[in-house]
């Protein structure tokens, strides 16, 4: 594969599993230098092995609450110190605040997922796009992607998963601001996934199964999402290919938000 991310830095919060891991390794792949964010060190470092053992990466590693603004800013002058060339960012960590209608919800878990998937890739970019804009790298300077989710897409608002729900329309809707604010110098895309094989459900693709069925919710292409299809995604929205896409949101769900109400 080109190695179209050599000589440049990627930056990934929420890196320690999940999307965050696999998007890690496929950006290694392609020759990126890593920083790596998470809120625990442990999976984060196994992160860092396995990208520098396959692929002999430069990896970063960085423990850091992105919700806290101290340590969100305390975080990014050690990033540029060791890794100056950041030009991909994806803002990925988020957490999902358990099942309440949003009428429902308690204070707490309201503000524990707005401040994490909002105001915490808020954070980070606000932080990270001064340096970012300064690349010398041509056409564009840098690129931001953000993991939404389904869930915030007009059609898939979830009253089970309320707030969820807010929280990824804001980030889509942050997406679509920072296009704009941020161009010509860089671009700005989400990706929103659908129902993925994840810890969320256990890793387990029966207990997904049983939760489409119960809601009446098809899948035309008959396969639970995996963690390598958002990173295949992200690898090509980092990539030359997408140079004059910005302000997308682009939906990852093997057809579910396509099929509602229709299958």
């Amino acid at each position: 594969m080109e190695k179209f991310l050599e000589g440049k830095g990627a930056f990934i919060t929420g890196a320690g599993a999940g999307f965050g891991r696999e998007m890690a390794l496929r950006f290694a792949e392609v020759g990126a230098n890593l920083a790596l964010n998470d809120i625990a060190l442990e999976p984060l470092e196994e992160t860092a092995k396995l990208a520098e053992s396959k692929y002999g990466s430069k990896v970063f590693t960085f423990k850091a609450d992105i919700s806290k603004p101290d340590e969100v800013k305390a975080m990014t002058k050690e990033v540029f110190k060791e890794c100056d060339n950041i030009f991909v960012l994806v803002n990925n960590a988020g957490i999902d605040g358990g099942l309440y209608r949003t009428l429902a919800c308690p204070i707490e878990n309201y503000d524990k997922v707005m401040d994490v998937n909002v105001k915490g890739s808020w954070l980070v970019t606000k932080n990270f796009f001064r340096k970012m804009r300064l690349n010398k790298f041509k056409p564009i300077a840098g690129k931001i992607i953000n993991i939404a989710s389904c869930a915030g897409v007009t059609t898939s608002l979830n009253p089970f998963i309320g707030i969820y729900s807010v929280s990824k329309a804001a980030l889509i809707a942050l997406t679509k601001l920072w296009a704009l604010e941020l161009a010509p110098k860089m671009t700005c895309n989400a990706i929103s996934p659908g129902v993925f094989l994840t810890a969320k459900y256990h890793n387990d693709p029966n207990t997904i199964w049983s939760f489409l069925d119960a809601r009446k919710v098809g899948l035309p292409l008959k396969r639970i999402g995996m963690p390598a299809d958002v990173a295949s995604a992200a690898l090509f929205l980092a990539s030359p290919g997408a140079d004059y896409i910005t302000g997308d949101n682009m939906i990852l769900d093997g057809g579910m938000t396509t099929s509602i109400n229709k299958l």
